[in-house]
């Protein structure tokens, strides 16, 4: 789950558990103020009876009184009204109730009605002269602050999800506002992984991530400038080798072609170690070059039209003494005779050379086979082996410079510089191609390259 995700997903949590716990409150306290209410409103009534019953005593009338119970029976929560006088006085609506207890309480009638009775006395001047009553029917009043409630929670919960829904949307908002830059930070990251060191991340922000974004450009700078202190010193040091070693080779010429004198057996021998010393010296010095040449971004190709499977056979019949002598066989397979290509010659056949040098190097028993074919407008090239195979943790690492894969120990190959596979990957992308790479432990490997198909005008048209 990537961050934004995580991070809406989380606010939307705390946004969604404070509505329940906000909705918990509002219908418990929705309850409790509807039943207060309940209660006041009871206490009013009772204490409104009463002033009305002690109006009639200084009448001496029950106009009022009666007059009173009657508007209070027509209140449906009400079942029953009494007035009791001192002198034994009865007033009961409805008459029903004249037998009841008009004692204040809770009170279950015989036909299991529940009615709450609320009683005060009429006092005059400190003397009880009478008492009133109010019989309030539970379950109704029950029923009303239930219906109360229940348009209390009808309204919260609307409000509750369009608090929700808000919250969910600035959530996104917000996670999309922290993630974006990290997200610019992270693309950086990759294209400084590749090796390109000319964007740097644009992220105007005042907070830490801000911070971030320009001690990460900072990064990229100072790596920018030490790449190019590198690349200088590359390339000085492979000049300052290569004058040496051309001369040590003519030298070694002159002295193998016995110009010099002759040589006995055992001189001949070490001039032999020498020369092939110097061959190894020569090939890195000149993969360092290309490697530097391809990363000032100054290797461009040269496109002209050739056959690549007259090319591939020159590669393969390069290596077939090589390979013989490993007890390996080395096949060129190709989907036609001929496949006309619009390419760099110089760059494929050193595409070419070091895929199938790897190749045999990795190879104990069996052998390799590059494959030639066409699949629309893409030219693909495969190289399969038998060899000991690559780690899926190092597939990625491979075309990396200087990047070798730890070996068995029953497995002894002299590894090369790393340089090899960096090379190949950095000149099929110079021709806007890719490569790729399927392979298991002890299961063999296939490098896959696929290179568009180009043409040249027809007056610019070249077959080598």
């Amino acid at each position: 789950m990537n961050l934004t995700k995580r991070l809406s997903l989380t606010h939307g949590f705390i946004a969604l558990l404070a509505v329940v716990v906000t909705l918990v409150v509002m219908i418990g306290g929705a309850q409790i103020l509807f039943l207060s209410e309940a209660h006041e409103s009871e206490q009013k009534q009772i204490g409104s009876f009463a002033l009305a019953a002690r109006e009639a005593y200084f009448a001496h009338e029950d106009v009022e009184v009666l007059n009173y119970i009657k508007m209070a029976s027509k209140d449906d929560m009400v079942a029953f009204t009494a007035y009791v006088s001192d002198k034994g006085q009865h007033l009961v609506l409805p008459s029903s109730f004249a037998d009841q207890d008009l004692t204040q309480g809770d009170k279950v009638l015989p036909n299991g009605r529940r009615v709450s009775v609320l009683s005060i006395p009429v006092q005059v001047e400190g003397q009880k002269v009478g008492l009133v009553s109010i019989g309030y029917d539970t379950e109704k009043v029950e029923k009303r602050i239930q219906t109360q409630v229940w348009h209390w929670i009808e309204l919260a919960v609307v409000a509750g999800l369009s608090a929700l829904v808000v919250a969910v949307l600035l959530s996104v908002l917000v996670a999309g506002h922290l993630v974006r830059p990290l997200k610019r930070i992270r693309e950086g990251t990759e294209e400084v992984r590749a090796g390109k060191l000319d964007k740097l991340v644009d992220v105007d922000r005042s907070d830490e991530i801000g911070d971030l974004a320009r001690d990460f450009n900072a990064m990229v700078v100072k790596l920018k400038e030490l790449e190019a202190m590198k690349r200088d010193f590359v390339a000085g040091v492979t000049h300052d080798f290569g004058t040496p070693l051309h001369a040590i080779r003519n030298a070694l010429e002159i002295m193998q072609e016995n110009r010099a004198g002759e040589l006995t057996a055992k001189q001949a021998e070490y001039l032999m170690l020498i020369s092939n010393s110097t061959i190894q010296l020569t090939s890195f010095i000149n993969n360092l070059l290309t490697t530097a040449s391809i990363e000032a971004a100054k290797a461009e190709p040269y496109y002209e039209l050739f056959d690549v499977v007259a090319l591939a056979r020159e590669v393969v019949e390069l290596y077939q003494p090589l390979a013989e002598n490993k007890g390996l066989w080395l096949k060129l397979e190709s989907s036609a005779s001929t496949l006309l290509l619009v390419s760099d010659v110089i760059m494929m056949r050193q595409i070419l050379t070091n895929m199938i040098s790897n190749a045999m190097k990795y190879t104990v028993t069996g052998g390799a086979m590059v494959n030639l074919f066409e699949v629309g407008d893409v030219f693909t090239m495969t190289i399969s082996d038998t060899g000991i195979g690559i780690d899926l943790k190092n597939q990625e690492l491979i075309f990396d410079k200087f990047f070798r894969v730890r070996q068995p120990k029953s497995f002894s190959v002299q590894q090369g510089a790393g340089l090899g596979l960096a090379i190949v990957k950095g000149l099929v992308e110079v021709m806007k191609g890719s490569v790729s790479v399927e392979s298991r432990p002890e299961g063999g490997t296939t490098f896959t390259i696929r290179l568009p198909r180009r043409t040249l005008p027809d007056n610019d048209i070249k077959e080598s």
